[in-house]
């Protein structure tokens, strides 16, 4: 039976005690997922010795395979989260990625681990959009931005602890020439490190029917169908004609957060290697250093973000989650771009701090946006072909246009002035976008509460 037609239509939010133990486990997943996606930033030099490829591989290895699969995977399992149940979506993916980590393990070449991060890719599509439309169900519009900061502070402990303990676990595993695991024998440091993440995963992942379906609030219309496969990509005609009759809304939305998408992304890809070369930090100092810089600056600013967009949307602010956005990227900006040139290893975790305060925010602002305007038998959808749209082009080009910058701009090994150029031209730009596009959202919300329920 189709889920939708289960939970087609609530009476209000749920109580606020089951709404946060769902949102902090959600978080707990989101931060897994971003921990199996982000580890390999810290294995670049050791991967690159033993399979023998280049940073512009790397860069395909880090965004592009990634970013192919979680992009076409996230188009069905978005249509998918509308219509049946979330919950055990959301199993299902934390079980593929978790499997395809550990696989990242057992390769011995460069197509292999393009294979292993494919299936990462596939499995961590699954996650956003079924987690996103289970909390916007779960909270009132006043504090769905607060929520969904809550949630994306999985995102920020997640890269952080890549760093932080990954660092620790690397340093720790790389003194041996190989390490022995059960069942597995004898492996690379750097592969027993994607065994260890990523097999535990597996368990967890059955803490996602701890919480409950909740109910579905603001549905227009029943989607029909309860034949999975015929509702793969059966709500995107919908969408597509939903976002034509909010085109001015939708174009500064996906530009303005993709640009800022492509500036953010693409230098966290490079921020380890460019510790080790430009300052000669091992693996253990760059992983606390960095972890540490992420944690705090991604902790303060989601709770920052959320208290902050939500007293504003309170305060009569429909279009809060833009303007509070395009401030950010403006002050981030000078930050970044004086950071990644310094010569100083501490003025660049500095910068990473300040830099993820300030930006770390981005999924609670853009789905919180997205949602509040979007009809709830579209929402999963919506984050899904965002994600397919503009996380494809950031995730894919990020990484790489840094390398290319580093290697054919600067003539090499120059991985901090790439960062700074990215930076300077998307974060501005994205910025200038969203601030015109302050009245479209407050139109767009305007036509949405005529028949959302609050």
């Amino acid at each position: 039976m189709s889920q939708h037609g289960k939970h087609a239509a609530g009476n209000g939010p749920a109580s606020p005690a089951i709404g946060w133990y769902s949102t902090i486990l959600l978080a707990v997943l989101y931060w897994l997922s971003l921990l199996d996606r982000s580890i390999i930033s810290l294995l670049v030099d050791p991967i690159k010795a033993d399979i023998g490829i280049s940073d512009v591989q790397f860069g395909m290895l880090h965004g592009f395979a990634f970013a192919i699969t979680f992009s076409l995977f996230g188009l069905a399992a978005g249509t998918l989260a509308d219509r049946f149940s979330r919950r055990t979506i959301i199993f299902v993916s934390v079980a593929i990625w978790s499997l395809a980590t550990a696989a990242c393990g057992m390769a011995r070449d460069f197509w292999h681990l393009l294979l292993a991060r494919v299936g990462v890719g596939a499995g961590e599509a699954g996650l956003n959009p079924c987690a996103t439309s289970i909390i916007t169900d779960l909270f009132p519009p006043a504090r769905l931005t607060l929520a969904l900061a809550v949630y994306s502070l999985g995102a920020s402990a997640g890269a952080g602890c890549a760093f932080l303990f990954g660092g620790l676990l690397i340093e720790t595993v790389s003194e041996l020439d190989s390490v022995t695991l059960p069942l597995v024998g004898d492996v690379r440091p750097w592969q027993a490190v994607f065994y260890i993440i990523g097999i535990p995963g597996v368990f967890i992942a059955l803490l996602a029917f701890t919480m409950p379906e909740p109910r579905r609030r603001g549905v227009r219309a029943q989607p029909a169908g309860d034949s999975v496969l015929g509702n793969v990509f059966s709500g995107y005609p919908d969408l597509l004609r939903f976002i034509r009759s909010r085109g001015r809304f939708f174009a500064c939305h996906y530009f303005g957060f993709g640009l800022a998408s492509i500036g953010f992304t693409g230098g966290q890809a490079w921020y380890a290697a460019h510790m080790g070369r430009s300052f000669g930090w091992n693996a253990g100092e760059i992983g606390l250093g960095i972890g540490i810089a992420m944690l705090i600056g991604g902790f303060a600013g989601k709770f920052i973000c959320g208290l902050s967009v939500s007293a504003l949307y309170r305060r009569g602010y429909k279009d809060a989650q833009f303007l509070w956005f395009s401030g950010c990227l403006l002050v981030a900006t000078p930050i970044a771009m004086i950071a990644a040139t310094s010569a100083s290893p501490w003025v660049f975790l500095a910068g990473i701090c300040l830099f993820m305060l300030l930006l770390s925010p981005f999924t609670a602002l853009y789905v919180a946006a997205l949602n509040l305007v979007t009809p709830n038998e579209l929402r999963g959808t919506g984050v899904a072909f965002f994600g397919a749209t503009v996380g494809l082009i950031s995730l894919a080009l990020g990484p790489v246009t840094i390398a290319v910058f580093s290697d054919y701009l600067y003539g090499g090994n120059a991985i901090g002035a790439g960062i700074a150029t990215l930076v300077a031209l998307c974060c501005p730009l994205a910025a200038l976008i969203l601030f015109l596009g302050r009245r479209s959202m407050v139109e767009a919300v305007t036509a949405a509460e005529a028949w959302s329920e609050s």
